[in-house]
């Protein structure tokens, strides 16, 4: 239920008005690693754990038993802009791409993102983070977008969760938990 909620609350946000964005580059290219370094996390990670969630390095890719995959990617810090909701914060900025190896159509728009910590998604259209896209991603086809959470300067761990859901009738996926250290 909370998974719904979070879901449908990332796609109720519109634009009113303008936005306004830091317009200095971001203060550091964020170097993504996986908090522990054993073989088997320096690969990819498949969900075939049987438990509701399953934990990626954060530059790693995600694959769902169904083919569907979601990749992090492009981290940088800024600070969000006068007009951002919410404004004047600092964040961690990353892309997102999904690919849907599944036999079925996938409706991001009912997509889970979760930030560090629950904090804050932020929305800022003139920066390009404009939330969960609102389609539906076809089989065989990939879509990426950015997003951005707020992330105190200092903080230099991690956790990014990522839930899509089944619309053809399964339900929802298990939980990606993308995981890592940021400099």
């Amino acid at each position: 239920m909370a998974a719904t909620a979070v879901g449908c609350s990332l796609c109720a946000c519109s634009a009113i008005g303008g936005t306004q964005t830091d317009t200095a580059p971001p203060t550091a290219t964020v170097s993504a690693s996986q908090d522990t370094g054993s073989a088997e996390d320096a690969q990819d990670t498949q969900d075939d754990s049987g438990s509701d969630t399953f934990t990626v390095a954060l530059d790693k890719t995600a694959t769902w038993n169904n083919g569907v995959k979601a990749h992090l990617s492009g981290f940088s810090r800024g600070t969000s802009g006068e007009y951002a909701s919410p404004s004047g914060k600092a964040y961690l900025a990353f892309s997102v791409t999904m690919q849907n190896g599944s036999k079925s159509s996938i409706d991001l728009s009912m997509v889970s993102l979760s930030c560090p910590d629950g904090a804050e998604e932020i929305f800022d259209t003139d920066a390009g983070f404009n939330g969960m896209p609102d389609t539906h991603l076809l089989p065989g086809k990939s879509l990426s977008w950015k997003a951005a959470c707020v992330f105190p300067k200092t903080a230099k761990s991690a956790q990014i969760e990522i839930m899509p859901m089944d619309t053809s009738g399964s339900g929802w996926y298990r939980t990606a938990i993308f995981s890592g250290q940021v400099q």
